[in-house]
């Protein structure tokens, strides 16, 4: 039938009640797909305008849960406005935990120093500073800050304190040195710390930088705003010792002291870790053979990581969130769901009319549900609607219940459809010229291995069937589905090239730094191995890549090499205060710079480790996880593959670079 379920107002009467049921379980247009098939369930669906402010809809949304749910009534909502509106009512509960880090942080920190307010001083103050440049940044740019980027904004935020506090680990070192004298331990930092500094914050906005390639809009914004705001990180190489010095409280150095670097309990563990690499034949075969063994089951793993969403419902968040659930609760009560596919068709005024259209629609959907049984839900078109106004002008003839042949038969119906219908439900499928149309499919879910078996089934039809007609064309343009599947695509095509792009830039940026190929390779190799762990947990806990995870490669690919760029320069400066002794060199290297990393670690990895565990953000708990996995293995290499590279190669880079290297009258009376 034709006939609407009801017309201006809604069943008053027991009889009235009957007739609707009726008309549903008589209309496949309605029975399964907008009332359940056991009649327990109906849904409601519509549109909303683009840039819709998701807080403001969120809150509707859950005031209509909150009036119309009972003991015997359950309200279920979902869709990417409802999606969205769940991740913006998670902003204070994610800004509550980065607050949370932040207090952890400096607690960190004042273990760190010691109750030297001074360095938490410089460190904070400076931090302060370059995250208000950011904001202000990105506030002039105009982007759209969602909370999806809270994270990535936490993470810079955590990289300025992780290198702040490199540099004033350094400051103090220097400080001491030179027996107090803040001038020339400002001086002094500045001029050693200058270039590993730079090339430090270089390759972190290589990573970002890159981003810019991608073309997709989300990502090009990344590159802008956040390779602006990881550049302004190199100032810290300035504004930190500057603090430090200019600041009037008294400073015990004496923790920092060269000679004693060695003597307490972390020097001592480092030095065994480190020992353990360089110090016997036996030990560089074992911790080699374990590296090589890691690297080997990080390559099997990786090649489970999918591209798109491992799982069904929404990634960002549990699936045990309501969204989630919802989303498991409509799939299984309906024939419909929040997971579509469009089929467009655009043509000539008029050219709707020509029963190729609707009959291409017609054949598609068949195609798909009999290719896709598992996951094919089913179609939403004006075809139905059609067909039975077919049948009723041949006395309501089943026989003809199916579309017309004609296109002078085929405008007849759309006339009758809006004359009796109204405009609304025909422009629902066919556009008011009668020149484009569409047909919706609804599938299960949209995970990355469902996403590709729909999008060859839909190809693979059109191998057979033209895409272009007489007097238009066919196109798959839109809905979830088909947003995911363009989305997939360009994250398949534009990931390879970005993360060589990422690795290229890193070995040019470390090649010119010391003036050698060697030194790129030596630097580079770790950093890929360290990201392909972190990649297999990826694959692991069904993460997948994503526009929301590449960019957290692009960062753990800058803060993973960071503490080899300090390691490296470090051994610059040891080699001939050593007498040209490798061993030694490796040794104190590791215990002065080498502390210094595993501070940064700790300062950025205990407070966003926490985040696994309290936020019901399940974005933010797992990019927390993924960090804590890149950090911790860059701290891992950073004192055994690094050090035994080192040992083994003897790269003369080093000690060309320690030749060249002037030594700074202050720092050379510091010496002294």
């Amino acid at each position: 039938s034709v006939t609407p379920l009801y017309f201006n107002k809604t069943p008053e009467t027991q009889e009235e009640m009957d007739l609707l049921k009726k008309r549903i379980y008589t209309s496949p247009a309605f029975r399964g797909t907008l009332v359940a098939e056991d009649g327990t369930a109906a849904m409601l669906v519509t549109e909303f305008m683009e840039n819709v402010p998701y807080s403001r809809v969120h809150d509707k949304l859950q005031q209509l849960v909150k009036d119309y749910s009972d003991q015997n009534t359950s309200v279920h909502i979902v869709g990417f406005p409802s999606l969205m509106g769940w991740i913006y009512s998670l902003k204070g509960q994610i800004l509550f935990i980065f607050l949370i880090s932040i207090i952890a942080m400096i607690g960190i920190l004042l273990l760190i120093f010691r109750g030297n307010f001074v360095g938490i001083v410089a460190v904070m103050g400076s931090a302060m500073i370059l995250t208000t440049w950011g904001l202000g940044f990105i506030g002039f740019t105009g982007i759209n800050f969602s909370p999806l980027l809270y994270v990535l904004a936490f993470l810079i935020g955590a990289r300025m304190i992780g290198n702040a506090q490199q540099i004033s680990y350094r400051y103090f070192e220097e400080l001491d040195a030179s027996r107090g004298d803040r001038q020339m331990a400002c001086y002094a930092t500045m001029r050693t710390m200058w270039v590993p500094n730079v090339t430090a914050v270089a390759t972190d906005v290589a990573g970002f930088a890159v981003l810019f390639a991608a073309k997709i809009i989300l990502m090009q914004h990344l590159a802008v705003i956040m390779s602006f705001w990881m550049a302004t990180i190199a100032l810290t190489g300035f504004l930190v010792p500057v603090v430090a010095s200019i600041l009037p409280w008294k400073v015990d150095t004496s923790p920092w002291n060269k000679g004693t670097c060695q003597t307490d309990w972390l020097g001592r563990s480092m030095m065994a870790i480190t020992n353990r690499s360089i110090g016997s034949r036996a030990g560089r075969y074992v911790v080699g053979t374990v590296i090589v063994l890691v690297a080997v089951g990080a390559v099997v793993q990786i090649k489970e990581l999918k591209i798109g969403d491992a799982s069904p419902g929404s990634p960002i968040l549990a699936s045990d969130h309501t969204y989630n659930l919802d989303q498991r609760f409509i799939n299984e009560e309906f024939n419909r769901s929040s997971e579509s596919l469009v089929l467009y068709y655009q043509g000539e005024p008029e050219s709707v009319s020509d029963p190729v259209v609707l009959n291409t629609f017609e054949d598609f959907g068949r195609y798909m549900k009999k290719r896709l049984p598992d996951i094919y839900k089913s179609a939403l078109s004006i075809n139905n609607t059609i067909k039975s106004v077919n049948a009723l002008w041949h006395d309501a003839d089943e026989a003809w219940n199916q579309l017309p042949m004609q296109s002078h038969v085929m405008r007849y119906c759309h006339g009758y459809i809006y004359q009796y219908l109204g405009p609304e439900t025909l422009n629902l499928f066919i556009g008011q010229s009668r020149e484009h149309a569409q047909t919706i499919l609804f599938f299960a879910d949209h995970t990355s291995d469902n996403l590709l078996r729909i999008r060859d089934a839909a190809y693979d039809y059109f191998k057979t069937h033209p895409m272009k007609v007489e007097k238009g064309e066919f196109k798959l343009a839109g809905g979830r589905i088909g947003m995911e599947i363009a989305l997939n695509e360009a994250m398949k095509k534009y990931h390879i090239m970005i993360d060589l792009m990422i690795y290229s830039a890193l070995f040019l940026i470390m090649t010119l730094m010391y003036r050698s190929l060697l030194a790129g390779v030596m630097l580079t190799v770790p950093l890929i191995l360290s990201n392909s762990l972190a990649a297999a947990y990826m694959a692991l806990s069904g993460m997948g890549l994503s526009v929301n995870t590449l960019p957290v490669f692009a960062i753990g690919a800058g803060v993973g090499i960071d503490f080899a760029i300090y390691l490296y320069s470090r051994a610059i400066e040891e080699f001939p205060l050593q007498g040209g002794d490798w061993k030694s060199t490796i040794t104190q290297s590791i215990c002065t710079c080498g502390k210094a990393v595993v501070f940064t670690a700790l300062t950025i990895i205990l407070p966003i480790i926490t985040w696994y565990f309290f936020s019901d953000f399940k974005f933010q708990s797992d990019v927390g996880f993924f960090l804590t996995i890149i950090m911790s293995a860059n701290v891992l290499l950073t004192m055994t593959l690094h050090p035994l590279m080192l040992y083994i190669i003897k790269p003369k880079f080093i000690t060309r670079a320690a030749r060249l290297q002037p030594v700074a009258p202050l720092e050379a009376k510091a010496r002294a």
